[in-house]
């Protein structure tokens, strides 16, 4: 600074110019935080299995509520679901807890990703084949795959929903914000989807059953190989986005 510059200790610099150097300060003061919160949190990282298994006794449903937990669904032994969860946390402990309540599977789980980036907790439920299985998230992602027989209904948020060669008879699945991704490894009796604002894809393999198709999407572009032959047996595919594209296919 020059003797012109400061006349009685007072700066005459630009209070434009002294602003930009107040805030430039700030987001530096900020981004040395936010880097020494993330290598601390990074250093203090750490991930334990907790595993569990619920004996289904007399239930003919089960309702498995996850929160904001990410799930992967698998087939598994009769009469039982075994929950594998992965609890990451780090310079905050992750909380977990898992209990039931008649039909109903309830996953607890929390953590505050700013102060510790990368926390969660994710979970493989193996499932029982056949049982119908109603599966409720927040904000987690669900991918479900290789389930035999029964009915699947997904409903979450803001999580995506991916099925990989599913056999089962029914598929449903309700996002608010979540993509659906949906495939078969054979032909099932219905599917449907609904999502406000993800995308809808659906692969069915080909075979002897003809479906009623209804494929909707108001600001979206929609795209069906499927016949629409009226369902004559029942079979219906429907797939309904309010901002999504929608493709649906048979293979």
């Amino acid at each position: 600074m020059t003797d012109e510059e400061t006349i009685a200790d007072y700066d005459v610099r630009s209070p434009a110019s002294r602003t930009l150097l107040t805030v430039l300060g700030t987001i530096l003061v900020v981004a040395v935080l936010a880097g020494l919160v993330l290598g601390a949190s990074i250093l203090k990282r750490d991930t334990t299995v907790s595993t569990s298994v619920v004996e289904l006794g007399q239930s003919r449903l089960v309702v498995i509520d996850a929160g904001t937990a990410d799930l992967r669904i698998v087939q598994g032994d009769p009469e039982v679901v075994k929950v594998s969860a992965r609890i990451t946390s780090g310079l905050r402990k992750t909380d977990f807890q898992i209990g039931r309540r008649d039909d109903e599977i309830k996953i607890l789980s929390g953590c505050q990703t700013w102060l510790s980036p990368g926390c969660g907790v994710s979970a493989t439920l193996e499932i029982p084949e056949g049982f119908p299985v109603v599966i409720r998230t927040t904000s987690g992602n669900v991918v479900a795959q290789s389930i035999s027989e029964g009915a699947l209904t997904v409903v979450t948020g803001a999580g995506n929903v991916r099925t990989e060669a599913l056999s089962v008879d029914e598929l449903e699945v309700t996002t608010t914000s979540g993509d659906v991704a949906a495939d078969f490894a054979r032909q099932p009796f219905g599917i449907k989807a609904t999502t406000d604002s993800g995308d809808i894809t659906a692969g069915v393999p080909l075979g002897d059953r003809s479906y009623a198709v209804t494929a909707r999407s108001k600001s979206g572009k929609v795209t069906s190989s499927i016949p629409s032959k009226g369902g004559e047996q029942g079979y219906f595919v429907r797939a309904r986005s309010s901002s999504g594209d929608i493709d649906l296919s048979m293979k």
